[in-house]
């Protein structure tokens, strides 16, 4: 996963019992299944059984099995044409997911990679410097300064970077997403500008937790 020779195949790892837990082998299967394109349906059934043989619940991967599809479905072109709005719903759906999605893959990717920034980090580094940037494009620009502006879409926008910012994720956030923006951060600290940036979450689970949300999501496939 991280370009180079594992010492073991997946499988291997699987079947090997003092390759940790149950649950461990899990974890690692998912996030291959997250990072490969071309596993075949005989290699999922293969890896399948294995994990079952061990003891592993696989509505996570029932889960994340119709998760990519749909994913893999959304980021493709639509064909739909039912009316201009209708579109329009379906076009704003498709950017949601899409860009869900790439959280998700990139900050799976991040587990292996190092020196990469992760989306949010992206988007907060567009929003802080001023940049133009597609994901950030639609944000809306409030000034506590201007008192009922006559046009809130026509609100003249600072000239300057700012400094300090505060990120909430809507949902779960992670310590990887956390850690991002810190290094992130520490890397704009230059020529005596100190940028400061706070992070927040709805809800921040381990690893255990995470799988036990994925097993619910899997079961409630039925």
């Amino acid at each position: 996963m991280s370009k180079a020779a594992l010492d073991k195949s997946i499988i291997e790892v699987i079947t090997d019992p003092e390759a940790g837990t149950p649950e461990d082998k899990l974890r690692l299967f998912l996030i291959f299944y997250m990072c490969s394109s071309g596993i075949s349906d005989v290699e999922m059934d293969q890896y399948s059984v294995a994990l079952k043989d061990i003891g592993c619940d696989l509505a996570p991967l029932q889960y994340l099995k119709r998760w990519k599809a749909f994913s893999t479905a959304t980021m493709s072109p639509s064909h739909y044409s039912g009316g201009g709005t209708s579109t329009k719903t379906i076009s704003m759906f498709s950017k949601l997911m899409s860009q869900g999605s790439q959280f998700v893959m990139e900050g799976v990717k991040n587990l292996v990679v190092k020196k990469h920034n992760l989306p949010v980090t992206r988007m907060v580094d567009s929003l802080m410097e001023l940049k133009s940037m597609q994901e950030t494009d639609d944000f809306r620009y409030l000034d506590p300064k201007l008192l009922r502006p006559s046009d809130p879409n026509q609100i003249p926008r600072s000239r300057y970077p700012f400094n300090e910012a505060i990120v909430f994720v809507v949902g779960g956030g992670n310590y990887i997403e956390y850690q991002n923006l810190v290094d992130y951060a520490k890397s704009r600290n230059i020529g005596g500008s100190v940028r400061k940036i706070i992070y927040g979450c709805t809800d921040i689970q381990n690893a255990s937790q995470f799988m036990k949300q994925l097993s619910k999501l899997g079961c409630d496939l039925g």
